[in-house]
C-alpha cells in the first residue's frame, strides 16, 4: 500500500482479448494492483495475470452509455477516488488501446481535475492484432503510406466520413472499420457511389487475438454475403487494395 502522495492510478490496455498479447508493462501493472477496475468483459482475461490479494471489481458503465458521459459522479471515477484515497494502487482496465475510440480520456480530464495522478499503458489494438497475424500490408514504403481507423458503431454525420474515406481508398490508403457490422450495407453503398471498385480486397476478422478468431478474405462487392456466414462479434474490417493474406495463424 502506498500513501496518496506517491501512489498513482494506472489506466491500463489490456489489447484484444489474448493475455499473451499484453505488454510486459501492462501485466506488471496488472501483477502488482491493489485494486483492478473494469466495465468490460473482454478484458477478464488479463486478470489471469492478478495477484490473489488484489480486489477485483467489476464497475456500472451504464452511465457512459446515455449520453452523460464521464463526470465526478461516474461509477468508474467514484470507484477510482475511493480506492485510491486509501492509498491502494489501483488499475483501471481498458479493453485494446486507452486511446483508440475509448472514453477513458475523459476519465483523464477528470482525474485531472480531482488531483489524481495516473499513468497510461497502452494496449495493442484489435486491428493491430488482425493486421499482425495475417501479416497484412496496412501501409508499406512506396504503396499505403496512410491508414485511417474509423469507429462505425453510430453514424450521425450521413456517412461523410465514410465518403471522405472512400478518397483515400483510390490513393492507395488502408481503411480500418470497428464496429461496423451494424451500418455495413449503408457503408458499401457509399463506397460504391464513391466510386471504390467492388474488387476492393477486405479481410474481416472475429474476435482477434482471441482462440476462437475467424476471418474471411473476401472483396467490398462479396462482403456483405460473407459476413452473413455468421462471423461473431466484435469483427475489425480492413479494407484496402494492397490488403492479402501472408499467413493464416495455427
Amino acid at each position: 500500500m502506498k500513501s496518496a502522495q506517491d501512489n498513482r492510478v494506472f489506466i491500463v490496455g489490456t489489447g484484444p482479448g489474448d493475455p499473451g498479447l499484453l505488454t510486459l508493462r501492462a501485466e506488471s501493472a496488472i501483477r502488482e494492483a491493489d485494486v483492478i477496475l473494469y466495465d468490460c468483459g473482454t478484458v477478464e482475461p488479463a486478470l489471469s495475470v492478478a495477484s490473489e490479494r488484489a480486489e477485483i471489481l467489476r464497475v456500472d458503465r451504464s452511465k457512459y452509455e446515455n449520453g452523460k458521459g464521464c463526470r465526478e459522479q461516474t461509477p468508474m471515477i467514484v470507484a477510482i477516488r475511493e480506492h485510491y484515497q486509501k492509498g491502494l494502487r489501483v488499475v483501471r482496465l481498458k479493453t485494446g488501446d486507452p486511446t483508440l475510440f475509448g472514453g477513458e480520456v475523459d476519465e483523464c480530464d477528470v482525474l485531472g481535475r480531482l488531483g489524481i495522478p495516473y499513468t497510461v499503458i497502452p494496449g495493442i489494438s484489435a486491428g493491430a492484432a488482425a493486421a499482425s497475424a495475417y501479416a497484412l500490408s496496412i501501409s508499406r514504403k512506396f504503396e499505403s503510406d496512410a491508414v485511417l481507423n474509423i469507429i462505425a458503431a453510430s453514424i450521425t454525420d450521413d456517412f461523410a466520413l465514410i465518403r471522405d474515406s472512400a478518397r483515400l481508398l483510390g490513393h492507395g490508403a488502408t481503411v480500418v472499420l470497428y464496429m461496423a457490422t451494424a451500418n455495413l450495407s449503408g457503408i458499401l453503398r457509399v463506397f460504391r457511389e464513391a466510386g471504390v471498385p467492388d474488387a476492393m480486397p477486405v479481410i474481416a476478422v472475429s474476435k482477434a487475438g482471441w482462440p476462437e478468431e475467424a476471418f474471411a478474405l473476401t472483396t467490398l462487392g462479396e462482403l456483405a454475403a460473407a459476413c452473413t456466414t455468421g462471423l461473431p462479434e466484435p469483427v475489425v474490417y480492413t479494407v484496402g487494395r494492397y490488403v492479402r493474406v501472408r499467413n493464416v495463424p495455427a
